[in-house]
């Protein structure tokens, strides 16, 4: 990576380097030289998501009393229906992403929120982000939709959190989907035979499944799904209220193991761990890793001698104790990952050998700013 940051603002970095999935520094650089906010390239590659289609920069100075934001943080933005792209635009006001969108001809004018005030996320906000960050470092494109293959014998690997055969973790979450809503659940299959087959896949033990899925399992390494399933599994991933169970589960199993990281933590130091950065951070390190437990002796020590007076440090002294008890050839994985979320940049980390620079193009999703209701939300 050679992107620059100062103070969250992109000011150098080769006109090719991709700063979200979608956009590079080049679209940002003008003739006053690249200076612009990494939540608004963020804020854009939400709408380029949501649009499915091309999003151009028209321009990044005021015109005509419009864009009196901050430099860099604003953007005029037009695609190929300029009314549809208003209306994601307004869609993600409420998700704190932008704080004004209006159409101005057939372009759109799109402002973050004041960077200088670090406005709180809501609890609910913060979770759909932390899943979608640790989700990038294993898939691309919209997690949601993810659907890979046994090519590592995990059968079928599904949406964000990787839900497979087996793990027991897909059936599970398939039955979360038929409570919220059958009829929905049913529509994603082509066929009712397609549907009774699934239906008999999710019942069969799990020998059974891992056959079924790598029978259906193509490519050199088996990485990708064969038809209809592939389709069906993202038609699912695209249906909202199955978004929403998806993200109840991850609270559920997640969660959880991250209110006892928090609550172990808090024993320890009793300053408040609210902030997004850290929040995401521990999230990430129990998807991963599952646990602080096999470090609390070492997570102790350090608190005890460093003495912490940030709650960045005492993470940071958390994710970085656990990552040395993971196994050898992962460390610096799993060092490498937690420290660019709490850094929000990559940074290569030497363990065991390894030298690694774990990067996540959705890194914007990634706030210095408190988790509002937090501890309320967690309990």
């Amino acid at each position: 990576m050679t992107i620059v940051y100062a103070e969250d603002f992109i000011v150098e970095g080769k006109p090719s380097e991709p700063i979200t999935p979608n956009f590079t520094v080049r679209e940002f650089t003008t003739g006053r030289g690249l200076y612009i906010h990494r939540e608004l390239v963020g804020a854009l590659q939400e709408m380029r998501d949501a649009a499915l289609v091309p999003i151009r920069v028209q321009g990044l100075q005021p015109r005509a009393g419009r864009g009196k934001g901050a430099r860099g943080c604003f953007a005029f933005v037009t695609s190929a229906d300029p009314a549809a792209l208003l209306e994601i635009a307004q869609t993600l006001i409420r998700k704190k992403f932008i704080a004004r969108a209006e159409a101005l001809g057939r372009d759109v004018y799109v402002e973050i929120p004041d960077p200088s005030v670090p406005w709180p996320l809501e609890a609910d906000l913060a979770l759909e982000r932390a899943v979608r960050v640790t989700a990038a470092y294993e898939t691309s494109g919209d997690p949601f939709q993810q659907v890979t293959g046994n090519f590592d014998g995990a059968g079928f690997s599904f949406g964000p959190l990787q839900v497979n055969f087996r793990s027991g973790t897909l059936p599970q979450l398939f039955r979360r989907y038929e409570m919220a809503d059958a009829n929905a659940l049913r529509a994603c299959f082509p066929s009712p035979a397609h549907w009774k087959e699934w239906q008999r896949v999710l019942s069969a033990k799990p020998a059974a499944q891992l056959r079924w899925a790598d029978e259906r399992s193509k490519g050199a390494r088996k990485a990708e799904v064969a038809e209809p399933w592939k389709s069906c599994l993202q038609a699912v991933g695209r249906v909202e209220a199955f978004r929403t169970a998806t993200l109840d589960y991850a609270y559920d199993v997640y969660g959880r193991k991250l209110i006892v990281a928090l609550s172990w933590l808090h024993g320890l130091w009793r300053g408040r761990i609210d902030n997004f950065a850290c929040l995401c951070a521990l999230y990430d390190l129990c998807v991963q890793q599952g646990s602080l437990n096999k470090a609390h002796q070492a997570i102790r020590a350090r608190v005890e001698r460093e003495r912490p007076m940030s709650q960045f440090d005492v993470v940071q002294i958390a994710v970085e104790e656990r990552a040395l008890r993971a196994n050898a050839a992962w460390r610096a994985d799993c060092l490498s990952r937690r420290l660019s979320i709490l850094h929000r940049e990559p940074v290569t980390i030497t363990e065991a050998g390894k030298t690694v620079t774990r990067t996540n193009l959705r890194s914007y999703l990634i706030r210095n700013a408190p988790v509002k209701g937090a501890e309320k939300y967690l309990t």
